[in-house]
C-alpha cells in the first residue's frame, strides 16, 4: 500500500506498488513494457533494470536510511529523464 498523500495527489500516475522503506528496500513498479528503468540512490551510480512485457520491474537495494532519495529515470538519447522521485520516510 502506498502513502495516502501520494495516492491522493498522484492517483493513477504512481509507478510504485509498495512503499520503499528501510525495512523493505525493494522497489516494485511499473513503467513502459520491455524498456530500461534507471534507478539512482541519492546522487550515486545508476542501476539499469529491465521491465518485462507487462512493464513490471523490481530492484532490491542493499541499505537505505531515512532521508535517502531514489530517482527513477528513463533514457532519452544520451539524456536521463526522471519520471519519479521518492524520499525514504521510514
Amino acid at each position: 500500500m502506498r502513502y495516502p498523500d501520494i495516492i491522493e495527489v498522484y492517483a493513477g500516475f504512481d509507478p510504485l506498488q509498495e512503499n520503499i522503506t528501510v525495512e523493505s528496500p525493494i522497489i516494485i513498479g511499473v513503467h513502459a513494457s520491455d524498456s530500461n528503468v534507471y534507478i539512482q540512490l541519492n546522487d550515486g551510480t545508476r542501476w539499469r533494470v529491465l521491465t518485462d512485457d507487462g512493464g513490471k520491474f523490481e530492484y532490491a537495494l542493499e541499505m537505505l536510511q531515512v532521508g535517502d532519495t531514489i530517482s527513477m529515470q528513463a533514457k532519452n538519447g544520451a539524456k536521463y529523464e526522471e519520471f519519479w522521485n521518492e524520499m525514504i520516510r521510514e
